[in-house]
Formats: structure tokens, C-alpha cells, sequence
């Protein structure tokens, strides 16, 4: 992703972090992944994957660890916006199978604290809630 698409999706409000967004975008896990950031407010994150062959389990649904990956990065990519920080544990539902061709994650934070960020991320794909989990994450600087 490159800077002037990126001003497209992301609310004016957060321009100024628009650089640690860039990295965020452009990390390898997420473009080796394929995802990709669908749009970004002070209230959500969305984050998109297209399911490719190598996203599947033996029993033709999208595999766990992909779909934990989609939550992870979401996660990552809002509780990184203004200050560095690092999951520290997730707790993750798979409410139905997940056969879909294109998925989005959203997340929206739940608290915040000196030291901690919680975030409520869920995963639609064909219209449906298909997993949702509540992530943590350790903040390494206070700059918020």
C-alpha cells in the first residue's frame, strides 16, 4: 500500500499516524497474507483477507490459524496506532464454518489503560459472524 491510498481510507482525524499505519499495512506477515486495511476511524479498524487454496483446512473450510492470523494483524494494526506494543493473550470463539471467498475483521476497543489496550475483534465473511475474540495487548511506551 502506498501513502496516497492509505489518505483515502484512514479518517482525517488519525493523518498524524499515518506513517506507523504505512508500516503496519506493508508488514510482511500482512502482504504475504494478503491483507489488507479497508478503512480505519477512532472507533474501527477494518481489515480485509481474500482466501486463497493455501488458506484451507483438509475439510474444505478456511483453516483456524488463517482466521486467527486476519484477527491478529487487525488487532495489531489498532492497538499499534499511537504507541508500540505487544499482544499478550487473545481469546478466540469460532462461532460457525467459514467457507467464504473474501472475509473482514473489525476491531473496536473495549478499555484502556496505562499499561493495557483491549479490543473486541470479529470476523464476518457471507454476511454472518463467523469468529470473534477479545485481544490484549501490553503497551511498551505511554504515549496516549
Amino acid at each position: 500500500m502506498d501513502m496516497e491510498t492509505l489518505k483515502g481510507i484512514v479518517s482525517p482525524e488519525l493523518h498524524e499516524y499515518l506513517p506507523r499505519i504505512l508500516d503496519m499495512c506493508n508488514a510482511p506477515y500482512a502482504v504475504a497474507n494478503g491483507i489488507e486495511l479497508v478503512g480505519l476511524t477512532p472507533e474501527c479498524t477494518r481489515m480485509k483477507k481474500t482466501i486463497r487454496p493455501e488458506d484451507m483446512n483438509s475439510m474444505g473450510r478456511v483453516h483456524g490459524a488463517s482466521l486467527f492470523g486476519l484477527i491478529d494483524h487487525t488487532f495489531a494494526t489498532a492497538a499499534n496506532l499511537k504507541c508500540d506494543g505487544t499482544g499478550q493473550s487473545c481469546n478466540i470463539i469460532y462461532h460457525r464454518p467459514c467457507m467464504d471467498k473474501e472475509i473482514t475483521a473489525e476491531a473496536r476497543l473495549i478499555n484502556e489503560s496505562r499499561s493495557l489496550i483491549i479490543f473486541d475483534v470479529r470476523i464476518y465473511g457471507g454476511g454472518k459472524l463467523r469468529v470473534s475474540s477479545t485481544c490484549t495487548g501490553f503497551k511498551l511506551n505511554n504515549d496516549r
